[in-house]
């Protein structure tokens, strides 16, 4: 099981209506994506932090390393932003000349960055709260409730499954070449994830075709009962 399902159904919360939940996340996602108030965003912040140590009793260690995932590429995407290219150096907080144009950080930048950066990992701490209280079992009820597509369901819970054949297929794999010291230095290690890579989509194909024999066999018409 994940540590993100195995929270899900032992948070403080489990017995909650998953709807009233969804709604809550829906409401808290719109706002944070409406908001432009730094201010508020801390407190957002800090609030969706200790809601959720306290609601699903995660160690904050554990809260962190889910962090840190999504952190990585936030703070790619923000340096991105913060810096710019242009001709008028009074634009910028500290730059580097080329020629006749300005290569650095601008003011307009830093303060879109620190906006973007406030409301991406709220947005993530949001997402993290929807998906630490309520199972996948519980979600698919709640877009049976919403009459979402059919084949959206289908999709979500297809996803889902092979989520769990690709970490399944790549933990077997991962161990067994770490028992013959394939990651015993830099470069056997390279040729390791290489080979790695190639040996784990080969699998999860077949695992995929396998799934569509047993559907066939079961008189598969091209809908799941869900």
């Amino acid at each position: 099981m994940l540590l993100i399902d195995r929270y899900a159904y032992t948070n403080r919360l489990k017995d909650v209506n998953p709807m009233i939940k969804f709604i809550f996340c829906t409401i808290m996602l719109i706002f944070t994506l409406m908001n432009k108030r730094i201010y508020v965003f801390l407190l957002q912040l800090i609030f969706l932090c200790f809601f959720t140590l306290y609601t699903v009793r995660i160690p904050f260690k554990n809260y962190l390393k889910l962090l840190a995932i999504p952190l990585t590429f936030i703070i790619i995407s923000i340096i991105t932003v913060i810096f710019s290219i242009g001709t008028n150096k009074d634009l910028f907080f500290t730059y580097i000349k080329l020629k006749n144009y300005y290569i650095g950080i601008t003011y307009i930048g830093i303060s879109q960055g620190i906006l973007l950066f406030f409301k991406a990992i709220c947005s993530v701490e949001v997402t993290y709260l929807l998906a630490l209280t309520i199972p996948m079992d519980q979600l698919i009820t709640v877009f049976k409730i919403l009459r979402l597509p059919k084949v959206f369901i289908e999709i979500t819970v297809l996803m889902y499954r092979f989520i769990f054949i690709f970490l399944e297929e790549l933990k077997e794999l991962y161990v067994a070449q770490n028992l013959k010291f394939g990651y015993r230095n830099i470069k056997v290690s390279y040729k390791s994830t290489a080979l790695l890579i190639r040996i784990l989509f080969i699998r999860v194909i077949k695992r995929y075709e396998e799934l569509n024999i047993s559907l066939e066999t079961k008189l598969y018409n091209g809908e799941f009962y869900i």
